[in-house]
């Protein structure tokens, strides 16, 4: 795997991946941040250029100082060749295994590949599939032409421009770092002071939104993380089942759509409340899945692990 890091050859391969969106959407929506400032600093890793067939996106090395630290330490993999991806993933040059750690990607075939390396490292794998949602407007990313390296098109995460609620008590906003606390105690896949850690610096540098109560604290809200996804939805139980989530939905996704962000989120199989509420924002779900990979050394397995 060789590292890609000119800003031309990050555009094609941006315009490249725009053609197999949703499945791409992972390394995409990676790449989309890493050409806003790269505030998680990402690199991407090309099988070959210009003729690709496996990108993987993963934090540099410095980042991945805690090997217990599988937020951080997370790989977005796309692939036009799921054959060859063993060979690729066995390498501890791409893959640290060694630390315990997450896979992402949005294809089925990929699961069969990495559990295969998973078995040779000795190490244990945890697999998860969801369902992924998209709306129309990230689909029409495909376009040949969109460009995204150039200054002009920086995103201003505070610009909250003339959204404004259904209901004049509940005000629509950007969320801030003081609301980091909150969203960590109420996100399943949180509670800890890694995730906190993590929540934090999303919150800091992309564009995280929610819709605030009378007293002036959010009650419903969803977080964008480093490859664009939307995570951490949720909204406080007194205020559940009022179509909290649409409120606050609506001038969200109208703010990404209008600043050409990509956005996608996932859910679980059996959550139909939330089956439910995406549908009728307009999300459509995807035959590819989503699909997450979990890694846990041997040495790590009788540790707690969040």
């Amino acid at each position: 795997m060789r590292l890609l890091q000119e800003a031309q050859k990050l555009q094609a391969l941006y315009q490249s991946l725009a053609k197999s969106i949703p499945e791409s959407l992972k390394v995409y929506g990676s790449i989309f941040h890493i050409s806003r400032g790269n505030p998680f600093n990402l690199e991407v890793l090309v099988d070959s250029w210009p003729e690709y067939q496996t990108v993987i996106t993963r934090p540099q090395k410095e980042e991945m100082t805690d090997d217990m630290d599988h937020y951080i330490n997370c790989y977005h993999i796309f692939t036009k060749a799921p054959e060859t991806l063993p060979e690729i993933l066995e390498s501890n040059k791409v893959i640290n295994w060694d630390q315990s750690l997450r896979i992402q990607g949005l294809q089925q075939s990929l699961d069969e590949k990495i559990k295969s390396v998973a078995a040779s490292k000795s190490v244990q794998i945890d697999y998860s599939k969801c369902f992924l949602y998209t709306t129309e407007a990230t689909l029409q990313m495909k376009s040949p032409n969109k460009r995204i390296f150039r200054k002009s098109q920086e995103t201003d995460n505070q610009n909250t421009g003339k959204f404004k609620s259904e209901v004049d008590e509940f005000k629509p906003t950007f969320l801030d770092v003081s609301h980091s606390e909150l969203v960590n105690k109420n996100w399943k896949f949180g509670k800890n002071e890694k995730s906190l850690r993590y929540i934090k610096r999303c919150i800091q540098n992309f564009p995280a939104y929610g819709l605030l109560g009378p007293e002036g604290n959010p009650i419903s809200w969803n977080v964008m993380d480093a490859a664009c996804e939307l995570r951490m939805a949720y909204t406080l139980p007194e205020y559940q089942g009022r179509g909290m989530l649409r409120q606050m939905m609506n001038p969200y996704m109208k703010y990404l759509q209008q600043n050409e962000i990509p956005f996608y989120l996932f859910v679980e199989d059996k959550n139909e409340n939330s089956h439910k509420a995406v549908r009728q924002l307009g999300f459509q779900t995807m035959p590819c899945g989503w699909h997450l990979w979990q890694s846990i050394p041997t040495r790590f397995q009788q540790l707690p692990h969040f």
